[in-house]
């Protein structure tokens, strides 16, 4: 069978990855990236844009043009190949991108592919509080491809999206940023569980009972307390531009500080379980800190 294949980074994991559909090995260089890496990651454990400049046409710098870079790269770590003809280009776009995002989900960083761009921090202290074992990994990349293999292209496109923003809210320095950001993938998990008819639902629920709705139908426990304070938060930012009732960047409590984060951690677990997934992981508490095991399904 032909393959395709495409560089990736960086992600800080040292082992081939081998799953169902493709292999995931180590480029060449690797130790060089992440000396490279480790070398420029600052002590709160993210990779920052570098300082970038304007230049004349003899290629000095321009007085007053130094600025934080909007878009960088990382080198590449790992190198992607799936079973299907094609390029890279069609990989990129479709199961190769839903793949690297769904690592960054699973090892709480974000990915991109090789001379493509990103924006802003990269966690490079992993965001997501599981422990995984090397053969969870590859099983949990073979069940997950073979479930978005399945749907429609509509939710396919949609659950990459998911992954990708998910991704994305550790970018962000604001627990206001992180929380809407979070919020957003979250509305985005109900739309794709409606979508895939996962909810048996005689219309739309309202923004209140939709975190109840997920969280029963996956199983997934229950905080009264904290998912009104989500969804009061949520009320006030989206229709007020109130952040717990006061100004963004400036005002909020312990309830709304760590808000983002339960909504995160609950956003978490809803993408193992809307792919299936029957790990245990899922019916952990989300609204507190901790470390959790990432086991896998038992055993058929």
């Amino acid at each position: 069978m032909m393959s395709s294949s495409s560089c990736f980074g960086f992600l800080e994991y040292p082992y081939p990855i081998l799953f169902n559909g493709g292999a995931i090995s180590l480029v060449p260089d690797y130790e060089r990236a992440s000396a490279w890496v480790s070398e420029h990651t600052n002590r709160d454990g993210f990779l920052y844009p570098p300082a970038s400049y304007s230049a004349d046409q003899s290629g000095r710098e321009i007085p007053h043009s130094l600025r934080p870079a909007l878009l960088h790269q990382v080198p590449p770590s790992h190198d992607l190949a799936l079973d299907c003809p094609g390029t890279s280009e069609p990989l990129r776009r479709g199961p190769g991108a839903f793949l690297i995002h769904l690592l960054a989900y699973l090892f709480g960083t974000r990915l991109q592919f090789e001379e493509w761009w990103v924006d802003g921090r990269i966690p490079i202290k992993p965001a997501h509080g599981i422990r995984c074992t090397r053969d969870v990994v590859g099983d949990f990349l073979s069940h997950s491809l073979r479930t978005w293999n399945s749907w429609p292209e509509k939710s396919q496109r949609l659950l990459t999206n998911l992954l990708f923003m998910h991704s994305r809210t550790t970018l962000y320095p604001w627990e206001w940023e992180q929380f809407a950001n979070a919020y957003k993938v979250f509305d985005g998990c109900h739309r794709l569980a409606t979508d895939l008819r996962m909810l048996a639902l005689p219309k739309e629920p309202p923004h209140k009972e939709r975190i109840r709705t997920l969280c029963k139908h996956f199983q997934i426990p229950l905080n009264a307390d904290v998912i009104e304070a989500i969804v009061r938060l949520r009320n006030g930012l989206f229709h007020e531009t109130l952040w717990d009732g006061g100004q963004p960047c400036s005002d909020g409590n312990n309830s709304s500080f760590y808000a983002a984060h339960h909504l995160q951690r609950l956003n978490q677990r809803l993408i193992p379980a809307m792919l299936g997934y029957k790990t245990p992981y899922v019916q952990t508490c989300w609204w507190s800190i901790g470390s959790f095991s990432f086991d896998s399904p038992s055993p058929k």
